[in-house]
C-alpha cells in the first residue's frame, strides 16, 4: 500500500504535484475542502488537474469549510488523501435521494449494492450533511451490513452555517445525496476510534415530543424551557452558548453510551430546540458540558484508543473526521486536538480529514452511529500474509 496527501490554496495552488504513480483501479482519491473548488471541473480546476492526473482512480469528496493535514487545521483549503492499495479492491456505490428515496432506503440500498462482492472488509461514508438524514443513512447501512465491520465516514458541512454540501459523483459533485467506498480483501486492516469529551451532568430526560432534528418538549415541557433551567446563567448566552452544551441521546433506558447530538439553534417563539441529526420521541437525553478543556481530552483518549490498534512499525493512512462544533468551541486551539492524534500514528504515516456536520464511526464492538462534537479516527493498512484476523 503506497499513499500520500496533497494540499491545494486557492492562493498558491498546490504545494506539492500530484504523483500520477500513484493512479490504479485501486487507488482511493477522497477530497475535502470548501465548496466552491468542489463544484466544479472546469479546466485547470482542482478536480479537474486530479481527474486527469489520476483518471483510472477512485473518487470521493465532502465538503468542509476546515480541513485537517498533519497536525494543522486549515480553513478554506483541499485537502486530498491517496492511497494505492496493493492487496485490496475497491467499489464505490453513489445515490441520489429525493422523495421518492429517503435515507434508510438509500442506506439499505447502498449496504446490498457493497455486499454483492464477496470478501468486504471495510466502508466508507461520506453524505451530502444538510440534505440527508445521517442517523437514517447509517440505520439503513447497518441494517443490512455484517455486525461488527468496520465503518467511517462523515457529512459534509460548510462552515456552521446553513450552506450547500456535497459529495462527489462520478461526474462530479452532487448534491443531495450519498456514497459510499467498499473496500475487498483479507489484508486489509481499518482501525478506528471515537471519542467526544462531552460530559454529562444532571438526569436522563425523556423526549415527548419531535419532528427530524427539531426537539419539541422533554418530560412534557416545552424542550427550550427545560434548557434553559439547566443552562443556568449560561442561559443568557443564547444561542451562542448552546455549542458548548451539547445533548446526549440514550435511544434506550438501558443504553450505557450515548451519541452527542450538536445544538444548531433555538426558536424562542415555539420553545423548540434544532440539533443535527435527530432525536427521536421516545429517547433520553442528558445535557452535556463540551468546553475545551473536555473537548481536547476527548482528542487525547481517541489517540490512545487508535495507537493500541495499530501496527508498531508499519506506517498507516490516518482519517479523521471531526464536528464543526468541535471547532467552534476550540477556536484558535482547533489544531491542538491534531497533536496526540499525530503522535499516536507510526513512522511515516499521513493524517488528514474534515470537519463535519456529522461524524460516522463507532468503536471497536459498538454499533457504529452518526454522531455530533465527536472526533472520529479511522486507519487503513494492509498486511503482508491474509492470515491474521480483522478486529472486529
Amino acid at each position: 500500500m503506497e499513499f500520500a496527501t496533497f494540499v491545494y490554496q486557492p492562493d498558491t495552488g498546490w504545494e506539492t504535484p500530484i504523483d500520477p504513480n500513484l493512479d490504479s483501479p485501486n487507488t482511493l482519491v477522497l477530497v475535502f475542502g470548501p465548496s466552491e473548488p468542489l463544484t466544479t471541473l472546469a479546466i485547470g480546476s482542482p478536480l479537474a488537474v486530479l481527474a486527469q492526473t489520476l483518471p483510472r482512480s477512485v473518487f470521493a469528496s465532502a465538503v468542509s469549510h476546515t480541513i485537517a493535514h498533519a497536525r494543522q487545521s486549515i480553513d478554506e483549503a483541499l485537502v486530498v488523501c491517496v492511497a494505492r492499495f496493493a492487496h485490496t479492491r475497491l467499489r464505490r456505490f453513489h445515490v441520489a435521494l429525493g422523495p421518492a428515496l429517503n435515507a434508510q432506503t438509500a442506506g439499505q440500498q447502498l449496504a446490498l449494492a457493497l455486499c454483492e462482492t464477496p470478501g468486504l472488509s471495510g466502508v466508507l461514508v461520506l453524505a451530502d450533511g444538510l440534505e440527508v438524514n445521517g442517523p437514517a443513512l447509517v440505520r439503513g447501512l447497518t441494517s443490512v451490513l455484517p455486525d461488527g465491520l468496520p465503518i467511517a465516514g462523515g457529512m459534509g458541512a460548510d462552515g456552521t452555517g446553513q450552506a450547500r454540501t456535497w459529495s462527489m459523483a462520478s461526474d462530479g459533485p452532487a448534491q443531495a445525496s450519498a456514497c459510499v467506498i467498499g473496500l475487498y480483501g483479507p489484508r486489509l486492516r481499518m482501525a478506528r476510534s471515537c471519542r467526544g469529551g462531552s460530559i454529562g451532568f444532571g438526569q436522563r430526560r425523556l423526549v415527548t415530543r419531535a419532528q427530524g432534528h427539531t426537539v419539541e418538549a422533554i418530560d412534557n415541557q416545552p424542550a427550550l424551557q427545560l434548557y434553559r433551567q439547566y443552562l443556568g446563567r449560561y442561559a443568557d448566552g443564547l444561542p451562542e452558548a448552546a455549542s458548548h452544551f451539547p445533548l446526549t441521546v440514550f435511544r434506550q433506558a438501558g443504553d450505557t453510551h450515548g451519541v452527542i447530538r450538536y445544538v444548531l439553534g433555538i426558536d424562542a417563539q415555539r420553545q423548540t430546540i434544532d440539533v443535527a441529526g435527530d432525536i427521536p420521541a421516545g429517547s433520553l437525553v442528558q445535557l452535556s458540558r463540551a468546553g475545551r478543556s473536555e473537548l481536547l481530552e476527548g482528542a487525547c483518549q481517541a489517540a490512545d484508543a487508535l495507537r493500541e490498534a495499530l501496527p508498531g512499525d508499519q506506517p498507516v493512512l490516518a482519517l479523521m473526521v471531526s464536528c464543526v462544533g468541535r471547532r467552534h468551541v476550540l477556536g484558535e486551539q482547533t489544531a491542538e486536538e491534531l497533536e496526540p492524534v499525530a503522535a499516536a500514528l507510526p513512522a511515516g504515516s499521513a493524517l488528514a480529514g474534515f470537519y463535519s456536520f456529522g461524524e460516522i464511526s463507532s468503536n471497536p464492538g459498538q454499533r457504529c452511529d452518526m454522531h455530533n462534537m465527536t472526533l472520529t479516527l479511522a486507519a487503513f493498512w494492509e498486511t503482508e500474509t491474509p492470515g491474521e484476523t480483522q478486529a472486529p
